[in-house]
């Protein structure tokens, strides 16, 4: 796991999200084992029975697994099948060895952010794909040209919204010059929670890109507001950055508007910036003026509508309206 200090305490910090996808993971992966194994129990006694019954002679001329599983009380399960269910146990051991590692990603410099997380979330997301695999299995539907792939990558946008609901979070290291994090978009969804620690100098306020009412999005210097991201109801990203960049937090449980969810703590002028990774000064500019925006908007005064006429005055008006008072 990277040294960072950061790492390790943005890792603490998501401690509850993290063991909720592993237990997820092992619950699935005990009950694929128990279903196996009582399955070749049950087979392997049949057999042994017909053997004992047949005697060598009857054992040499007939099938004695296809005999078994046709004089069986109740479905059997057939071996094809039982071979997919044990494909589908080791995928989710596999997943399940992961342990810590799994959840923290270092991207190499000049690597892609977006390609690294779609990959991490890809092979993690195998353990959906094993329990979908078992599911068809059990239930007859299983198709190798359609559900084999699940086992060997299950990317994010495949997830259904319960798979969602257990997504791991990420906790990720990398240099300021690689931060392109609005890519990362489609990943904010269901309780899919990443933290970005930042290495380095970068441009003022990229997650300003991703903010959006019922994302918890944050930068900021201070882990503790990983706290913060964890407690969310939803999904949310957090960029631990260096000193320099933009701080801000937008949190959704924190009111229905605006004003109530931004808080803005620092920007920073962009006129001694340079050229930061991707990010032209032209789009750092950009960022900044959208968090002013932002800001602008979150501390305007609301306007408030006018009074409702009453349907009184709204007949009197329309009565004044068709009266015609010219001689009067």
């Amino acid at each position: 796991m990277p040294s960072d200090p950061r790492t390790a305490a943005a890792f603490a910090a998501l401690k509850a999200s993290r063991e909720r996808f592993q237990s997820a993971v092992a619950a699935t992966l005990e009950e694929v084992r128990v279903y196996l194994d009582t399955h070749r129990s049950a087979a392997d006694d049949r057999l042994a029975v017909l053997a004992a019954e047949l005697g060598p002679i009857g054992a040499r001329h007939i099938d004695v697994g296809r005999m078994a599983a046709l004089v069986a009380a109740g479905p059997a399960v057939a071996p094809a099948t039982q071979a997919v269910l044990a494909r589908a146990l080791d995928v989710l051991r596999e997943v399940a060895s992961r342990g810590d590692d799994g959840f923290v990603l270092d991207v190499p410099p000049g690597e892609s952010l977006f390609g690294l997380v779609t990959d991490r979330y890809a092979e993690l997301g195998r353990a959906m794909g094993a329990a979908r695999v078992v599911d068809a299995a059990r239930n007859g539907r299983y198709r190798p040209a359609d559900h084999d792939r699940w086992l060997a990558r299950f990317p994010f946008a495949s997830w259904s919204q319960a798979e969602r609901a257990v997504a791991p979070p990420l906790v990720i290291e990398l240099d300021g010059a690689d931060l392109r994090p609005a890519g990362l978009a489609e990943f904010l969804d269901g309780a899919a929670r990443v933290v970005l620690v930042v290495r380095g100098e970068t441009s003022p306020a990229p997650l300003v890109r991703l903010v959006t009412p019922h994302t918890f999005v944050a930068q900021t210097a201070d882990a503790s507001v990983i706290a913060r991201l964890a407690a969310a109801d939803g999904p949310g990203i957090v960029a631990l950055m260096p000193a320099g960049a933009a701080r801000f937090v937008h949190d959704p449980a924190a009111g229905p508007v605006l004003a109530a969810r931004l808080t803005v703590e620092e920007i920073p002028s962009p006129d001694h910036r340079k050229r930061s990774g991707a990010s032209s000064v032209t789009q750092q500019r950009e960022e900044l003026d959208q968090l002013r925006a932002l800001r602008s908007a979150a501390t305007a005064v609301p306007v408030v509508p006018d009074a409702p006429i009453a349907p009184v005055d709204k007949l009197a008006a329309w009565l004044l309206q068709q009266a015609d008072l010219s001689g009067v």
